[in-house]
């Protein structure tokens, strides 16, 4: 079986160790690996994943471009990287273009940590810039440290889709997470896309899973593990066990992912 993780974190070496402080800090669980490339590669090796999506996160202005200039020096036919932007940027469009020179395919957007919410009128002119060029892969729903203040409900991503039709959106965590509910009322049925990680078996039943990823249809779910907070291993294995075709399967594990990075399935080697 092929397998894309479109779901991934990594970081600059020397960034790494206090990323995970960071990330991890009081969650009470431990990460599936140290958030360096190298190791991620071995955790794929494990995993058997043949390509990881990486995402990283701008959380200030500053760190776009040093971001941007650090996945663009990665170069492993097993990874691909998006990209960074940030709600108060300078001239994002300027800097779009040069994603799109440097070879960058998508953009992480996490609300809860930039500090705004999707539907706020200041990111539209870089949905505008993004439309038809790139993915907007957003963090949806809560974290997994609750937060006081949720800025990423899945009633704004409906907004942003219903100004942005054309604009290709990815949603994390069945396109909420813990806020499934909201997910019917504002999502389902809509030409987004969700991924699948962090679905926990205690916190998202195996029969509702399989009532969303019907609902939503199979063609609009890819395969993600978010690691270093989940095991690729573990979000596989729960994947295989649920009572889904091996069409299904097919979809979710890596044609919906290679065809949204428009990528030959000659390039994705079991």
């Amino acid at each position: 079986m092929k397998l894309i993780d479109f779901h991934t974190h990594c970081f600059a070496d020397e960034l790494a160790d206090r990323a995970l402080e960071v990330m991890f800090n009081g969650l009470g669980i431990l990460p599936s690996f140290d958030g360096r490339l190298k190791n991620l590669i071995k955790l794929m090796d494990a995993a058997e994943v043949d390509i990881s999506v990486i995402l990283p996160v701008a959380t200030k202005p500053s760190q776009v471009q040093p971001i941007n200039d650090w996945v663009a020096e990665i170069k492993n036919p097993r990874i691909i990287t998006f990209g960074a932007m940030h709600r108060d940027f300078p001239e994002p469009e300027k800097e779009l273009d040069r994603m799109e020179e440097m070879g960058i395919r998508g953009i992480k957007f996490q609300p809860n940590f930039q500090g705004f919410r999707p539907d706020d009128a200041r990111m539209y002119p870089i949905y505008e810039a993004m439309e038809g060029r790139f993915i907007a892969l957003f963090h949806s729903g809560d974290e997994l440290q609750t937060f006081p203040h949720q800025l990423s409900p899945p009633e704004a991503m409906a907004n942003v889709h219903g100004l942005y039709p054309k604009l290709t959106m990815v949603l994390a965590h069945m396109g909420g997470y813990q806020m499934w509910d909201e997910v019917e009322t504002w999502l389902l049925g809509r030409d987004v896309y969700f991924d699948v990680s962090c679905c926990l078996p205690d916190e998202l039943p195996d029969s509702r899973f399989v009532d969303l990823i019907r609902a939503q249809g199979a063609e609009r779910i890819l395969f993600g593990s978010d690691a270093p907070c989940c095991n690729p291993t573990d979000q596989f294995q729960r994947i295989m066990s649920l009572p889904l075709t091996d069409e299904e399967k097919e979809l979710i594990f890596w044609k919906n992912a290679a065809r949204l990075l428009e990528m030959d399935d000659s390039t994705v080697t079991p």
